[in-house]
């Protein structure tokens, strides 16, 4: 089958596409999947360059988002047949977990991130446990699909009610609204009867995050961090209600000033750092919360395709590419310039 391999650490040029890469055989309760498209996530960029603390063995396949339809089944697999339509649901989770079938996948442990500590759908075929399919209706493009898988699951995770619980007439704020996560963030925010302030980094993306439902909207291509945090407090005095942050230590200060009594920031990537100090006596005369989180679980990605569905939110794309193109996704990507997913068009 045809595949791009990470062969080693460092730029693009560490990605090599061949045509004869062994294709998958499903077993048990496997299911081969024939990969639509798929898509880039900045875990994908951070394990491109072989950020310290992931340590993934090479050559590898990378891609967390796989979007398809069956294309065969193993001989224990019920309920699905060649030819339905699946978003793939991100963790693998072991066989009887007990957390998982309670729908909390990403507490258990050990668990896989496809791309990350398992192959992922950089690639024509992924063969996934038949547990880790959602239904796609006829109404979703797989292009749009994807952007629900990793970004979409973080967003409408962080927001519900097992992390940062958003309440209607609340004040929500996000670094980065105008990428895959972003955009749906935004929305979801919206749905939630919130006010949305964003932060991205050009004119086109302020306008962009507006047209989705963002209240307000902050330039930091024109404003340090101090800047845009005295501005959103000009706009919502009483502070924010919850953070929605990737960012890391570069933003922390800033974001833990922001919020609300009571307030929760919702933490869930490492883009400037893994360490940052926090003032103890602030936080706790304030009573915030600090939330980290990875992911989400399947009912929210259920939840999100029905939501697509129903046209409720909308899936964003900055870019499309094709499998052979996969080194110019992720130089778009570097460039940050798009507004949404960046997708990777197998068919």
């Amino acid at each position: 089958m045809k595949a791009v391999l990470l062969t080693k650490h460092g730029g693009v040029d560490s990605l090599e596409f061949v045509d004869d890469y062994p294709t998958p055989s499903p077993s048990g309760d496997e299911v081969l999947v024939r990969v639509m498209a798929t898509g880039l996530n900045q875990v994908d960029q951070l394990i491109l360059r072989g950020y310290p603390g992931i340590a993934i063995p090479l050559p590898h396949i990378q891609g967390g988002d796989i979007a398809g339809v069956v294309a065969g089944v193993g001989p224990d697999v019920q309920g699905w047949k060649e030819g339905d339509r699946v978003l793939v649901f991100p963790i693998r989770t072991e066989p009887g977990d007990e957390l998982a079938a309670k729908g909390l996948d990403n507490l258990s442990h050990p668990w896989q991130f496809y791309g990350m500590q398992i192959k992922g759908g950089h690639c024509e075929y992924v063969a996934v446990p038949q547990r880790n399919l959602v239904r796609l209706p006829d109404s979703v493009d797989f292009g749009d699909a994807v952007q629900l898988g990793v970004a979409g699951l973080t967003a409408m995770h962080g927001l519900s009610e097992k992390v940062g619980d958003l309440q209607p007439g609340q004040q929500f704020f996000i670094w980065g609204g105008a990428g895959g996560l972003g955009t749906i963030a935004i929305q979801l925010a919206k749905l939630k009867g919130a006010t949305v302030h964003a932060v991205a980094s050009s004119p086109e993306k302020l306008e962009a995050m507006k047209e989705l439902g963002a209240d307000f909207v902050y330039n930091r291509s024109e404003m340090d961090y101090e800047a845009i945090g005295n501005a959103v407090r000009g706009n919502a005095p009483a502070g924010i209600d919850l953070i929605l942050d990737y960012v890391g230590p570069g933003a922390f200060q800033t974001n833990w000033g922001l919020l609300a009594k009571g307030g929760t920031m919702a933490f869930c990537g490492i883009l400037t750092g893994v360490e940052t100090t926090i003032h103890l006596q602030f936080s706790y005369l304030r009573q915030l919360r600090f939330k980290g989180y990875y992911l989400g679980n399947r009912p929210d990605l259920e939840q999100l395709v029905a939501l697509v569905a129903d046209g409720k939110i909308k899936a964003v794309k900055a870019a499309e590419f094709s499998l052979a193109d996969a080194g110019k996704a992720h130089q778009f990507m570097d460039s940050n310039t798009g507004i949404g997913k960046v997708v990777i068009r197998v068919d």
